[in-house]
């Protein structure tokens, strides 16, 4: 046999042979569920910038596409899979080929990157559309292996929603809590000012002072009146005309206290009082207003953010396959094949080379 022959079934047959006996008759069938799916908000359309609603510049349409990406292949969400459907023990099935199965103890990386080979997650930038294929030894295995992840897909989006929109209200919140203890100071103050004056509102105490004092005034007249017409055809020592006259000075005493009292000297006084309280009433109403303003912008906030916020979709979901997909033998082996021939023609194109430079 000559050596070109030699090196032919060497290089190219025997490992063809190889690769044919492998995907022809030992390695293992895996099945694939698939499941499609897209990120939506309600103020309706594809748009899927989950995390310029954060508050972070996406640079692109599809950055919150790969937050998905990046969760539905890493550590975290594996740990949670393995502990919900145990996902070592079925890809560990000791009835799969060798080079299929995850081999038995494997490290925290090997695992993860067993199970990134299992896992395909693509998105389109021009549709907007996630698509997951999930790779497993059983049709149910697969499909539940895919709906898990998708449920845990769509709980990271809501977290990531609540996140946002707690990050959003917690400046109104805190509007909210400076405004009620500022309302419940004034209260505060106005019930200590009510005690500490014993009058429940100052300003009705000045109106009936006032009151007062004008009917005083006008007693005072009618008295001035009555003593003047009585001097007409009366001596001044007479018992009426002295009788009015103390009555006349116990009225304009009596004014000239309830005066005092009224706008006198010192804070005491009722126009006084009247004039804080009114301060104090002024502030009430305004702490008021400023604690239903903040409430309203909460709330207004809380509108934005709700018709901001995103939520996963799944228009196809998880599917249940029939038949086994993977690996695609002829195609492997055709890749196989042409890979083979394209290193052996290379090989031999370098030994020749090496050869003729060196002149053998």
């Amino acid at each position: 046999m000559r050596k070109a022959q030699i090196k032919w079934l060497l290089f190219v047959a025997l490992p063809m042979l190889v690769v044919l006996i492998y995907f022809g008759f030992w390695a293992s069938d895996m099945y694939i569920s698939e499941t499609r799916f897209s990120l939506r908000s309600q103020e309706g359309g594809g748009s899927t910038e989950l995390l310029s609603f954060l508050g972070q510049s996406t640079g692109g349409t599809g950055t919150d596409a790969h937050v998905i990406e990046e969760y539905i292949e890493s550590s975290e969400l594996l740990a949670l899979l393995d502990h919900q459907l145990s996902l070592k023990d079925h890809y560990q099935n000791p009835k799969a080929d060798f080079f299929s199965r995850l081999r038995q103890e494997p490290s925290q990386e090997e695992f993860t990157l067993y199970f990134q080979r299992q896992v395909t997650i693509r998105f389109d930038q021009t549709s907007g559309i996630l698509k997951l294929q999930v790779r497993a030894f059983t049709p149910q295995a697969a499909q539940h292996i895919c709906q898990a992840i998708l449920t845990k897909s769509e709980d990271l989006v809501n977290r990531l929603r609540e996140r946002a929109i707690e990050d959003s209200l917690s400046l109104s919140r805190a509007e909210i809590q400076r405004a009620e203890l500022r309302l419940a100071n004034i209260r505060n103050k106005l019930h200590q000012f009510r005690q500490n004056h014993n009058l429940l509102d100052p300003t009705a105490e000045a109106g009936k002072v006032e009151g007062l004092v004008a009917e005083l005034e006008g007693a005072a007249v009618k008295i001035r009146t009555e003593l003047a017409e009585a001097r007409s055809y009366m001596r001044n020592d007479s018992p009426k005309i002295v009788g009015l006259k103390a009555k006349l000075q116990a009225l304009e005493e009596q004014i000239v206290t309830e005066k005092l009292r009224l706008s006198g000297q010192g804070k005491s006084t009722v126009n006084s009082l009247a004039a804080d309280y009114e301060q104090l009433t002024l502030e009430h109403e305004f702490a008021q207003k400023e604690l239903v303003v903040a409430m309203q912008a909460m709330e207004a906030a809380r509108v934005r953010a709700e018709s901001k916020s995103r939520y996963l979709v799944a228009f196809i979901q998880p599917t249940l396959p029939d038949e086994p997909l993977w690996p695609r033998r002829g195609y492997a082996i055709g890749v196989s094949f042409a890979g083979v021939l394209l290193i052996f023609g290379m090989g031999s194109l370098l030994v020749a080379a090496i050869k003729e430079h060196a002149g053998f």
